[in-house]
C-alpha cells in the first residue's frame, strides 16, 4: 500500500496531469479516425516522451492507449465502422441503438466499461502479473495451438446462431491472411504476380472496409 500511495502522490503532479489531458484529447481524435488505431497513435508519441521524465512519459502513454480505444466507438456507434479494432465487436449493437436515437447511451455504456475494464484490468495485473508470467513462461506450441483454435471457435459463437455464416466468414478471413510472404518459408502465396499484394492485407484497413461495405445500403434504408 506504501508502493500505491506514493504513485498517487506522483500522479497528482500538475505536470503530469497536463500531460495526461492533452494525451487524452489527442487519443480522442485518433481513436474516432477509421483506419487510426492506438497502437499507431502510441507509435508516434514515443519520441517525445524520450525527452521527459519517466513518470510524465507513462502517464502520456497510457491516457493516450486508453482514450485511444475508446474512442473508436465513436464511429462504431454513428457509422457501423470501428475506429479501432477494439470496438468491432459490438459496433452493430451501438449503430442499431444510434439509428434508435439512443447513440448518446451507447456511447457512455462505451464510456463506462472502457474504465472500469480499465481500472480492473490495471489491479489484476498489479496483483497477479508474477503469478501470470509464471504460467506464461510455460506456454509451448500446443499451449498456443489450442489457444488459436479457441478463438477461431469463439468467432463463430458470436454469430448469433448463424453458424453456417460464422464459419464461412472465418474461413474467408483465414483465406485472406494467407496472401503475402509465408513467415516460415518466406515464399509467396496467392499474390498472383502482383508485387503490392507481397505484404498482404493489414488488419485495421481489413476490417475497417468489411464494415464499411454494407453501409451505403444501410444509410439508404435508414
Amino acid at each position: 500500500m506504501d508502493v500505491i500511495i506514493k504513485a498517487l502522490g506522483l500522479l497528482a503532479d500538475p505536470t503530469v496531469i497536463l500531460g495526461m489531458m492533452a494525451a487524452a484529447i489527442y487519443g480522442l481524435f485518433v481513436g474516432s479516425v477509421p483506419g487510426l488505431s492506438a497502437t499507431m497513435a502510441v507509435a508516434l508519441v514515443i519520441p517525445i516522451t524520450f525527452f521527459l521524465d519517466p513518470v510524465p512519459a507513462l502517464a502520456i502513454v497510457m491516457s493516450l492507449s486508453a482514450m485511444a480505444i475508446f474512442a473508436g466507438d465513436i464511429p462504431g456507434a454513428l457509422l457501423r465502422i470501428p475506429g479501432t479494432p477494439a470496438s468491432a465487436a459490438y459496433a452493430d449493437e451501438a449503430f442499431k441503438m444510434t439509428k434508435k436515437g439512443e447513440g448518446a447511451r451507447a456511447l457512455g455504456i462505451g464510456l463506462i466499461c472502457s474504465a472500469f475494464g480499465g481500472v480492473v484490468g490495471s489491479l489484476v495485473l498489479l496483483f497477479a502479473a508474477p503469478s501470470m508470467a509464471r504460467i506464461a513462461l510455460q506456454f509451448s506450441s500446443y499451449e498456443k495451438f489450442w489457444l488459436a483454435c479457441l478463438g477461431l471457435t469463439a468467432a463463430v459463437a458470436v454469430s448469433q446462431g448463424r453458424w453456417s455464416k460464422g464459419a464461412l466468414s472465418l474461413l474467408f478471413g483465414l483465406a485472406v491472411a494467407q496472401i503475402g510472404l509465408d513467415p516460415v518459408s518466406g515464399q509467396l502465396r496467392f499474390t498472383f504476380g502482383i508485387p503490392s499484394l507481397s505484404g498482404g492485407f493489414s488488419f485495421v484497413p481489413v476490417l475497417i472496409g468489411f464494415f464499411a461495405v454494407p453501409e451505403p445500403h444501410s444509410l439508404c434504408g435508414w
